[in-house]
């Protein structure tokens, strides 16, 4: 490892500058409890889509052209989006993964 983890911890806090972002020297990846919220929205019976997501409070729409789509019942779809979060094209800081810890699933519901 050509940084240490005080550096490397440094060095990601001035790129990401919300959430703090610990570096494990073991498993060779960083952590964050930053809040993450996902939002779906029921597409039809059984299916639900991506919309939004909510990171440390500031939201951002997923565009139209990343269909992410998670299937079952409300539950199981709010926690395969969940799990999704790590695993659909995951972040990375100078090579090494960043897991999110605080990861929460809500549905999407159109304004009237």
């Amino acid at each position: 490892m050509k940084y240490s983890k005080e550096e490397l911890e440094k060095l990601i806090s001035e790129k990401k500058t919300l959430g703090v972002f610990i570096f494990d020297e073991k498993k060779q990846q960083f952590t964050s409890d930053v809040e993450i919220c996902l939002t779906i929205r029921k597409v039809e019976e059984g299916l639900y889509r991506a919309v939004s997501y909510y990171f440390d409070g500031y939201e951002f729409w997923v565009e139209d052209k990343i269909n992410l789509f998670f299937e079952g019942n409300q539950e199981q779809a709010m926690k395969k989006a969940i799990k999704s979060w790590n695993e659909y094209n995951p972040e990375s800081f100078m090579e090494y993964p960043i897991i999110y810890t605080n990861v929460i699933c809500a549905i999407y519901y159109e304004p009237k």
